[in-house]
C-alpha cells in the first residue's frame, strides 16, 4: 500500500501512485521542514499546473518530515521551469530505481523500462554521475567507489564533468548511528535516476544580508524573503506590495523573480531619510536595488494598513501582497494617530511638507484586521497575501489565525525561533471578489480584533518575574519560619539570558 498525500494535505491511500502525469523525487533541504511542499505546489502553480495535477507520495518509510518526496506534475517542461525557482528543493530526479541495499537497486534498475532509459544512455550523449548522501558527508574517494558500484548501468556516452548533457544522480540516505545530528528515522535509502533540474541556492549568498548596503534591525533573512516570494507565486511581471517595507528585503527577492514592486511604511525615516554610509553617502531603501542592479520600485509611500491613502475605489490591482507585520519583540506595530483635518481644527500645522503625523499604538490583531480587508481589497482573484504571524505554545490556536470573506488559507507553514516563541508563515488567496458590505457585515459579527498572541512581548520578555537575590532569600527565610513547606511565590530569574532562553 502507498500513502498518496495531495496538494490539499489530505492523506488517501491507494494500492499504486497515480498513472496521469510523471512522478519526480523531490530532494529537499533539511530545514525550514513545513515551508518545503507549500513552496513547490506554489511554483507549480505558477508555471500553470492546476491543483488536480500535482499529488505527492509518501517516500520509503512513511516519515512526514524525511527529504525524498515523490510529486506528480503534468509534464517535465514544468518540473524544468519549477526548478529555476526552487530554494528548499536540492533537485528534481526521474527515479530509474531505488532499494535498500545495492541488490535492490539493481534489480530495480532492470525491471525499469527500457525505452524510457535508452534515450538517455546513447553513445552520442555526454554524462556525468553527482552523488548526494543525506545524513553523512562523503569525501570523494567514497563517491568514485560508489560511482563504480553502478557497473550494472550500461554507460555508452562520454564521460565529460562541465556542462554535459545528461546528469544521473545517486542519492544515497545514511542516517545511522554515526553521530550524524539528523533525525534516524528517516530510513536507508538507495536512489539512481536522471536530474531534470536543480535548484541554484547561490542566490542566497548573492543577495546575503552581510553585504546589503542598507539593512535594519528587522530586514527579513535573505532565503526566508525568496520563500515568502515563492509562496506568493511572485512572477515576472506580476505588481508587488510590502506594506511593511522596511529597508526593502522582501522587495529585492521579488524584483529579483521579475516582479514589479511597490513599498509603504509607516515610518517615513527608513522610506526617505535612510543612513549615513561609511563614506558618507546617503543610502535608502534605493541604494539596495542599485547595489544588485535590479529596476527602482514602482513607488515607496509613507503609509499604514489602517488609515492608507489609496482611493476607495480603487480595487483588484497587486498579484501579491507580502508583508512582515511589526509584533513586537524587536518593533512594536504603531499605526497613524488623528486625521490631519482634526490635528489642524486642534493646533494649526505650519509647514504640510514637512509635517510627520502621529502615531499611536497597534496591536496585532488590529494590525492583521486591517492587513486582511486591505488585501481583499487591492489583491486580484487569484492573488496571495502572504505574511508572517506570530505564536508561542500558550497562545497558539488555529482558529485564531485572521479570516476575511474573500480570502482562503492555503498553508500556514511554522519556523521556530526560540523556545520561547515562533512565527507561522500564513499564505492566503483570494478567491472571490472584494464585497464592502459582506466584509462589513463579517466584522462586525466579530468586533473584537484582540487576540491572545498580542500578549507575546510580556511572554518573551518577562515570562518570569525578576527578583533579586535579597529577595529570593528573603523568601526562602520566610518559607523555613512557616515550617519548609510554603513555596516561594516568585522565582528567581536571570537579568541577562542568552539567545537560548
Amino acid at each position: 500500500m502507498v500513502r498518496v498525500v495531495c496538494n490539499s494535505g489530505t492523506d488517501l491511500v491507494e494500492d499504486a501512485p497515480s498513472t496521469s502525469g510523471k512522478e519526480y523525487l523531490t530532494y529537499f533541504v533539511h530545514r525550514l521542514l513545513e515551508f518545503r511542499r507549500p513552496e513547490l505546489e506554489s511554483l507549480a502553480r505558477t508555471v500553470g499546473c492546476k491543483d488536480e495535477q500535482l499529488q505527492w507520495r509518501a517516500p520509503a518509510g512513511d516519515v512526514d518530515h524525511s527529504p525524498f518526496w515523490y510529486l506528480t506534475l503534468p509534464s517535465e517542461d514544468a518540473a524544468v521551469e519549477i526548478s529555476k525557482r526552487m530554494i528548499l528543493t536540492k533537485m528534481l530526479v526521474e527515479v530509474w530505481a531505488e532499494g535498500e541495499n545495492w541488490d535492490e537497486l539493481r534489480a530495480a534498475f532492470e525491471a525499469y523500462p527500457g525505452d524510457r532509459k535508452s534515450p538517455w544512455l546513447r553513445p552520442d550523449l555526454t554524462f556525468r554521475v553527482v552523488v548526494e548522501s543525506f545524513g553523512s558527508s562523503l569525501p570523494m574517494d567514497e563517491q568514485l567507489e560508489l560511482i563504480n558500484r553502478l557497473e550494472f548501468i550500461p554507460f555508452k556516452g562520454t564521460v565529460r564533468l562541465r556542462d554535459p548533457q545528461v546528469r544521473f544522480v545517486l542519492l544515497r540516505c545514511d542516517c545511522g548511528d554515526h553521530g550524524s545530528l539528523i533525525d534516524a528515522t528517516v530510513p536507508p535509502r538507495l536512489y539512481f535516476g536522471r536530474l531534470v533540474g536543480s535548484s541554484d541556492r547561490g542566490v542566497i549568498d548573492a543577495y546575503s544580508l552581510k553585504r546589503r548596503r542598507y539593512l535594519g534591525p528587522t530586514s527579513m533573512d535573505t532565503e526566508m524573503a525568496f520563500v515568502m516570494c515563492n509562496h506568493a507565486g511572485v512572477r515576472r511581471g506580476s505588481l508587488v506590495l510590502d506594506p511593511y517595507a522596511g529597508t526593502g528585503s522582501i522587495l529585492v527577492a521579488a524584483a529579483h523573480s521579475g516582479a514589479k514592486v511597490m513599498g509603504a511604511d509607516i515610518d517615513i525615516k527608513v522610506i526617505c531619510a535612510g543612513k549615513v554610509g561609511k563614506r558618507g553617502e546617503c543610502l535608502t531603501v534605493y541604494s539596495n536595488f542599485e547595489q544588485y542592479g535590479l529596476p527602482a520600485p514602482v513607488d515607496l509611500i509613507r503609509m499604514d494598513a489602517h488609515r492608507h491613502p489609496i482611493r476607495p475605489d480603487l480595487t483588484a490591482i497587486f498579484h501579491a501582497i507580502i508583508g512582515d507585520p511589526p509584533y513586537g519583540v524587536r518593533a512594536g506595530g504603531r499605526k497613524s494617530g488623528l486625521p490631519l483635518a482634526e490635528v489642524a481644527q486642534r493646533s494649526p500645522i505650519r509647514d504640510r511638507d514637512t509635517y510627520i503625523p502621529s502615531t499611536q499604538p497597534y496591536t496585532l490583531g488590529e494590525c492583521l484586521r486591517d492587513l486582511l480587508d486591505l488585501s481583499a481589497r487591492l489583491l486580484v482573484v487569484g492573488g496571495r497575501l502572504v505574511y508572517f504571524l506570530p505564536a508561542t505554545p500558550e497562545t497558539y490556536d488555529e482558529a485564531e489565525i485572521p479570516q476575511h470573506p474573500a480570502l482562503k488559507l492555503v498553508a500556514n507553514s511554522e519556523q521556530i525561533l526560540t523556545s520561547r516563541y515562533s512565527r507561522r508563515l500564513i499564505t492566503m488567496e483570494k478567491v472571490r471578489p472584494y464585497d464592502a458590505a459582506a466584509a462589513a457585515a463579517y466584522y462586525a459579527a466579530r468586533p473584537d480584533p484582540t487576540m491572545a498572541i498580542d500578549r507575546l512581548h510580556d511572554i518573551v520578555y518577562d515570562h518570569l518575574p525578576v527578583v533579586s537575590a535579597a529577595a529570593a532569600t528573603t523568601a526562602a527565610v520566610a518559607g523555613a519560619d512557616c515550617g519548609g513547606d510554603a513555596p516561594l511565590s516568585v522565582k528567581p530569574r536571570r537579568r541577562c539570558r542568552g539567545k537560548n532562553f
